[in-house]
């Protein structure tokens, strides 16, 4: 029995030593990078009007896991001023703000120079007012999209994390709710495929 017991105490000692060795030559995971965009600027192209509308300086928040090759984070975007003419003759102003449908997702990949990252949320509808009557705000208060859209955005210029990396997409603007008089005005003047969000991100 003793050289038995001799025998399984030698094979328990080198299996824990096979165990260690093994563990120790696993290459040690990377952190993952948390990068604040904080002077991100950029625009939206709206199709139907065929307007452009400023994106004023924002805040992207992210978080790049170099192993896995994604990344994940927050956009903090302020209200947009849109300038439209309703049926293509009172010039109204139009603020909008765009409400996140949870976080940023999406891939990275340094050696390819690819950024890809899917942003969901809905378009509210704060004010519409006519530029010459500018204290009167032409629709309800909750006007909002009826659904989600989102918007998948790649890198149109090379990754510079100390620069400017500039991402654009496409996007969908859904009909409109709850806007009192104007929400059959708005979905018609809005509502449609082929419009593009560009972010400049820059630290």
């Amino acid at each position: 029995m003793r050289p038995l017991r001799r025998l399984l105490a030698t094979l328990t000692a080198t299996l824990a030593v096979t165990a260690t060795g093994l563990a120790l030559a696993q290459p040690a995971q990377a952190a993952p990078i948390d990068l604040v965009f904080a002077n991100t600027t950029g625009s939206t192209f709206i199709a139907k009007q065929k307007v452009t509308a400023a994106i004023p300086t924002s805040v992207v928040k992210t978080s790049i896991d170099l192993d896995a090759k994604t990344l994940t984070g927050t956009a903090e975007i302020p209200d947009l001023t849109v300038k439209l003419k309703l049926a293509n003759l009172i010039p109204t102003t139009s603020i909008v703000r765009i409400v996140p449908q949870g976080g940023l997702t999406g891939t990275v990949d340094l050696a390819a120079n690819k950024l890809t990252t899917t942003t969901t949320f809905k378009l509210q509808v704060l004010r519409v007012f006519q530029d010459s009557l500018p204290s009167i705000n032409l629709v309800s208060s909750g006007c909002i999209s009826k659904t989600a859209t989102s918007a998948t955005l790649s890198n149109t210029t090379p990754i510079d994390i100390f620069n400017t990396t500039t991402v654009s997409g496409t996007y969908k603007i859904p009909a409109f709710t709850r806007c009192g008089l104007l929400t059959p005005l708005l979905t018609t003047l809005l509502a449609g495929d082929g419009n593009t969000l560009t972010l400049n991100l820059k630290a």
